[in-house]
C-alpha cells in the first residue's frame, strides 16, 4: 500500500547554504500509519529527472543537511530533505515532525517515513532516485533498498549498524541489495561496516574507507570534520556523478 502523499506550496523559504540563498519547497508527507512527516525540497532546476532522499541520524533533523544542499544541487540533483519521527534538534533548527507528535519514537518506527519519502520520488516521475541515510537511518536506507528494488536508483549509507533489537537485520538486507551501494562510516567504526556487509558481495558496492572522517553524513560537513571532509565529500560526489550519466 502506497502511502498518500500530500504536498503543500506557499512562499518558499530561503535557507541559507555555503553562503548562498537558496529556495526551499516545504513539503508534508502522509505515512501508510496516518503521521504527518515534514520535509523541504531543493530544486537544482525545473523539471528535473534526480533527486537525492536525505535522512538524518539520531537526535537530528532535515538540518543535519543543509551545509551540503547548494553542492548536491550543483551537482545536477533536486534534494528531499524531511524530519522523520525518530529525531531531535541536533545540528540547529527543530524536527518538525517530533514537534507534531509530541515525542521521538524508536529508530524502527521511523522506516514508513522513508517509504513516503520513497512514494513521494516515484509519483513526481523522478527517474533517478538515491536515498542517502546518516546513522541509524543507513541501517534504513538498506532495509529500503532490500523491500523497494526496482524504485530505487541507489542508496548511500554513512556509519549503518545493527542498531535494532533483531541483529541480524541489516546484514541480512544488505545481501538483498542490488542497485549501487555507497557505504562507509568513521574510521574507529570500521567494524560496524564489515559487519553489515558480512553476507553482502558484488561489484555493485562501493565500500569507501576514509582517512578521517566522524559518525554519519556530518562526515562530508567541513565544520563537523574539517581532516576528512574534502577527501570524503570527493569520493561521494564522484559516486553521484557516475549516476548521473
Amino acid at each position: 500500500m502506497h502511502a498518500r502523499i500530500v504536498r503543500f506550496i506557499g512562499i518558499l523559504p530561503i535557507l541559507m547554504l555555503s553562503g548562498q540563498a537558496v529556495a526551499g519547497e516545504p513539503v508534508t508527507l502522509r505515512t501508510a500509519d496516518r503521521v504527518d512527516v515534514y520535509g523541504t525540497l531543493s530544486q537544482a532546476r525545473a523539471h528535473n529527472d534526480k533527486v537525492l532522499l536525505l535522512f538524518h541520524q539520531a537526535r537530528a533533523s532535515r538540518h543535519e543537511y543543509d551545509p551540503l544542499i547548494a553542492r548536491f544541487n550543483r551537482l545536477g540533483y533536486d534534494t528531499l530533505a524531511i524530519d522523520q519521527r525518530s529525531g531531535g534538534d541536533l545540528f540547529g533548527g527543530r524536527n518538525r515532525t517530533v514537534q507534531a507528535l509530541g515525542r521521538s519514537t524508536g529508530y524502527l518506527e521511523a522506516a514508513p517515513d522513508l517509504d513516503a519519502a520513497l512514494a513521494w520520488a516515484r509519483d513526481r516521475h523522478y527517474t533517478k532516485i538515491v536515498a542517502v541515510g546518516s546513522s541509524y537511518s543507513s541501517a534504513l536506507v538498506i532495509l529500503l533498498a532490500a523491500r523497494h528494488p526496482p524504485g530505487l536508483t541507489a542508496i548511500a549509507s554513512f556509519s549503518p549498524g545493527e542498531y535494532f533489537d533483531d541483529k541480524d537485520l541489516i546484514k541480512n538486507a544488505a545481501a538483498k541489495v542490488t542497485v549501487p551501494f555507497y557505504i562507509t562510516t568513521d574510521p574507529a567504526e570500521a567494524g560496524n561496516v564489515a559487519e553489515v556487509l558480512s553476507k553482502a558481495h558484488g561489484d555493485h558496492i562501493t565500500d569507501y574507507k576514509p582517512e578521517a572522517g566522524v559518525h554519519g553524513a556530518s562526515t562530508l560537513v567541513e565544520a563537523r570534520d574539517p581532516a576528512g571532509y574534502a577527501a570524503n565529500l570527493d569520493s561521494f560526489e564522484g559516486f553521484l556523478r557516475k549516476l548521473g550519466r
